[in-house]
Formats: C-alpha cells, structure tokens, sequence
C-alpha cells in the first residue's frame, strides 16, 4: 500500500533549501505519528516526490488512524491513495487501469484524468483519450463525460513507474509545525480560545498552552484534554507544554476588593503580566488571546489596549475580526465544538456590567487596591506538564457528588454566589433556613460549621456549587451534596418535602 503527498502550495513557490528544510521537517513529523500506528509506515519526502510506504497489511482500525493523521498533518494540502506499478510500454497501462477501474463504470459516466512527470513518448492527453476509449470498448454500457462524471478516475505517471488512484483525500493544508518561533497561548476550554489556537498551529507555531484556573477543579481537566486533542491533531510532533497557574486566591480577592466594573479589565492584565513574565523566560516571542472586537464589554478597542499595556511581549489576536458564528464554525471544522459547548464560561463569577471605554488611568489608580503578592505567590507556584504525558488526574476526580432538587430533614443550604448576586435572584425555599457564604469565603467558614448535618451548596448556574462541593469532599467533609432545585415559578420558590 502507498500514498502519495500533495504538498501545501505556499511551498513550492520557496527556494530550494527552505523546500527541502520544509519537507524535513514534515517527513520527521509524520514518521514519529506513524509510529503510534505501525512501526512499519515510513514516509520518504524528495524534492519530486513525496511518497508513503506501508509494508504490512493494515486492520480497519489502523488504516482510519492513518487516513485521520494524514488529513490533519500540518502542511499536506491533499493525499492520494495508490496502488504502484512499473510499465514499459503504455498498453500495460491501458491493461491494468481498464482492469482495475472497469467495475465501477459500469451505467455510469467517466472521465479519465492523466498527470505525467518526466519525459515519455506520449503526452498526458494521449493517455486520457486512448485510455477513454480502451475503457468504453470494454464497458460499452458507459459513456465519457467531461463536465459532470459520475466517477473520475486519476492516474500518475512517474519515469517507468504509474500510479493507479483508489482515493483521494484533501485537508487545509499549511505549513509544517516548528518553521516558527514558540509562542504561548492563554487557553480556557471555549470556543475562542481552541480555534485562536488552532489559527496559530495553522501559521507554522509551536504552540505551548497557558490556562489560569480561577478555583474550579472540574475546568482544569477539561481544557488539558481540548489542548491535548488540537496538539494530538494539528501539531503532531511538537511536545508542547501546558502551564497551570491557580488564580484562586486572586479570584477571590477581586470579587472583595476591586471595584465590579473594572475587576475584570484588571484580571485580563494579570493574565497578561503573568504570560509577559513566562514569555521572556521560556523565550516566546508573542501571547495569543482569543479575542474578538467587540464580542464583549471587555473587547473593546479602548480595552484592549488598557489589557495590553500590561504586557511588553507581543499579542496577537488571530480572531479580532470575526464574529461569533464565525468562530463557531471553525470549531466544528476542527470538531472543537462538542468540547466547547460543554465548557461553562466562568468570566460571569467576577464580570459584573464591566466598564467598556476604561481609561488606562482608572485602572492603574483602581489596582493600587491590588495585592501584588497574590500574583508572585501565584506565579511561584505554577504547574508545568507536558502535554503528550498521561495527564494526572486529582483524586478529586474520583469523587461523585450527588444533586437532590428536594431537601429533607437534617439538611441545610448554602447558597454560594457573592452577595450581590444572591439579592439579585434571591433562593426562597419553604421551611428552609439557607444560609449565605460566598464561595470565597466558603474554604474558611464551612469547618466551623455543624458537621452532623448535610450541606446542599446552591448557586444558579450550579458550576461553581459543583466545584466547592468537590474542594470540600476532597478536603474529608464528606456531609455535602449540589442542590438543584425544580423550580415552580418566577420568584425562585420551591416545594421540599414537608
């Protein structure tokens, strides 16, 4: 079995030596793939020709991993499947071609489609007519058609070699990974930050991930195994990074001390100071952010550069232009969007009617209030894997947490959100105290709570009641469940079982 590559046509229009280090650096790519499917797929990339060799017979399973690698590798734009055959005379390949495509033209129209490199006593046109009319002689049921076939059948001719097509496979196509420079990539699981992420990998990137967990263990895992599929997928072969910093304690530190319209200007600056610090020491040369003009109150112009003068590294923002079903669409193109539509967006935690024209001057005057501590704490104290390595998974991730929607004798709610929140929707349940700790405040007060009783943690978008029932649970308290209520009308009251 054999394929033949198509290289990406940027390509081909380089220099002799920047195609051949092109072509290196996509034959080591696709060779170390390959290995994880069989050790006996070898790809062999010259400046004429680019050809892959499988040596054994492949299971079903194999060969869709090899189809689904070589259609998501960087820079091969299309790739064909052949079968090879030496030739002497062209009769030989009338003979062999008429023998092999016969069967699939029966009823039916076709066009012949004939590519020759090198010199031969015939031109590609002579092949496709005499070929059209061996096969009709053979198929006269058939008719030629060539405008709309039904089937087109291609043949490669290649010095005393020809190439008969069975498949033919296309993909983007872009340049190899590693022709550029490392860059970081602040990454949260959505939809913006996959496909920004996926548009650097596309322009030849290597692309190490950075994501900030701002106290929610279940995002951590999901957004390491979004990365891992892009790297798995559009960057093979680069062992790329992926840095946790825990902005837990900065999280809460906002929500108590930073004025709401601003916190998340500012906590979009530490992101990028943070970034700007491990950019000059791990040598990346720019920050990509998932940005979009205007998607959000955060996205303004004036924003955007109040954030970015908190960076001295260069940011990049490859969707500043698109709108968002644009962006929705590229992930369903580079099948992100499952992962993405399952991802809650915790911004709203912090975001409360933010400012959209901040003055640089507001800010700096509001970040005084600041504890830069938390930020040199939070820094010191990142976690650094690789991406390719089996991601260890928290002991955490092992725990069930029920969800009741009724609360029975003995138990006790705890609605989680910060004040504000809770007086805007207020949580009426009938017979019920509820109690009222903010999720910042929970880690310190719940412990000094009776601990012979059952704690139902309520908040109404349940991800974050979901998280610190989890943060408690994996701390030994063992008394605690999310509620989720069913509500039976507008003012947030429910039914319990008295």
């Amino acid at each position: 079995m054999k394929f033949i590559v198509k290289p990406f046509s940027e390509i081909l229009i380089k220099s002799k030596p920047v195609r051949k280090k092109y072509l290196s650096f996509l034959q080591t790519n696709c060779n170390l793939a390959f290995k994880k499917i069989d050790s006996n797929i070898k790809a062999r990339f010259f400046r004429d020709r680019q050809e892959i060799t499988i040596w054994n017979q492949l299971s079903n399973f194999q060969f869709n991993n090899l189809i689904k690698t070589l259609s998501r590798m960087p820079w091969i734009e299309s790739f064909l499947e052949v079968v090879e055959y030496d030739f002497n005379d062209i009769s030989e390949i009338f003979e062999k071609a008429s023998d092999f495509y016969l069967d699939s033209i029966i009823w039916k129209s076709f066009v012949v489609r004939v590519k020759r490199t090198w010199d031969h006593s015939f031109k590609s046109t002579d092949a496709e007519r005499y070929l059209w009319w061996w096969l009709l002689k053979r198929a006269s049921n058939s008719k030629v058609s060539l405008k709309n076939p039904d089937v087109t059948i291609n043949i490669e001719i290649k010095d005393n070699k020809f190439y008969l097509v069975k498949s033919k496979y296309f993909w983007i196509g872009w340049y190899p990974v590693w022709t550029q420079d490392k860059v970081i990539s602040l990454v949260s699981g959505w939809f913006d930050s996959g496909v920004s992420t996926y548009s650097m990998m596309k322009r030849w990137c290597k692309v190490d991930y950075l994501f900030f967990n701002l106290g929610w263990i279940a995002h951590e895992l999901w957004v390491k195994e979004v990365s891992n599929y892009l790297r798995q997928n559009f960057s093979s072969g680069y062992k790329a990074k992926f840095i946790t910093v825990n902005f837990e304690e900065i999280i809460n530190h906002l929500v108590k001390d930073i004025n709401h319209r601003f916190r998340w200007i500012i906590l979009k600056r530490l992101f990028l100071m943070v970034a700007d610090i491990l950019a000059k020491e791990n040598e990346y040369y720019a920050i990509i952010k998932g940005d979009s003009l205007w998607q959000v109150s955060s996205q303004t112009l004036k924003n955007m550069f109040v954030i970015d003068k908190a960076s001295e590294t260069l940011v990049l923002r490859p969707l500043i232009s698109y709108n968002k079903q644009e962006i929705i669409d590229l992930s369903m193109k580079i099948w992100t969007y499952n992962s993405a539509c399952n991802m809650p967006e915790y911004c709203w935690v912090i975001s409360d009617k933010p400012a959209t024209w901040a003055k640089l001057e507001q800010i700096l005057d509001e970040e005084k209030n600041f504890d830069y501590s938390l930020l040199e704490k939070a820094i010191n104290n990142k976690k650094i894997q690789f991406i390719d390595e089996v991601l260890e998974i928290e002991k955490e991730w092992d725990m069930q947490i029920d969800i009741v929607s009724i609360v029975w004798e003995n138990e006790i709610i705890i609605d989680v959100r910060e004040e504000l929140k809770s007086q805007e929707s207020p949580l009426n349940v009938e017979w019920q105290i509820i109690l009222k700790i903010p999720f910042f405040d929970l880690p310190f007060e719940f412990e000094k709570l009776d601990q012979n009783k059952t704690y139902l943690f309520y908040c109404n978008k349940w991800m974050i009641s979901k998280n610190q029932a989890v943060a408690m649970k994996a701390k030994g308290f063992l008394n605690v469940k999310i509620f989720r209520p069913i509500l039976n009308d507008s003012s947030c009251r429910i039914k319990t079982w008295k």
